[in-house]
């Protein structure tokens, strides 16, 4: 999918320049209607090669992560499961706090 994108933007391009060479040399060369064929080709072309990279990019991080998954996946069935550690007295004492106010400035 992602070469398809990437070939139909080299495509887009090639027919932009190609139609805006012929187009701007009836009679005789014409500049605005061969510029009005070379810009969109070669922004539209542009931006289907840019869909087809961030495309690749993604099928590349794609297959890392289902890499990483099945990586995870073998260790964690094969091991036994990990004992969580006791945190101990997790409860502060809040007695060193009695008696205060809270002041307002208004």
């Amino acid at each position: 999918m992602s070469r398809l994108l990437i070939v139909m933007g080299q495509i887009f391009i090639g027919l932009g320049v190609l139609l805006g060479l012929i187009f701007g040399f009836i009679d005789g060369f014409q500049f605005i209607a061969a510029l009005s064929w070379f810009v969109p080709g070669i922004i539209s072309g542009i931006l289907f090669i840019a869909f087809g990279m961030m495309y690749e990019l993604l099928e590349e991080n794609n297959a890392f992560l289902r890499e990483l998954l099945n990586r995870t996946n073998v260790e964690t069935s094969n091991s036994p499961p990990a004992k969580s550690k006791s945190l101990g007295k997790s409860k502060s004492s809040l007695s060193s706090l009695s008696g205060y106010k809270m002041s307002s400035h208004e």
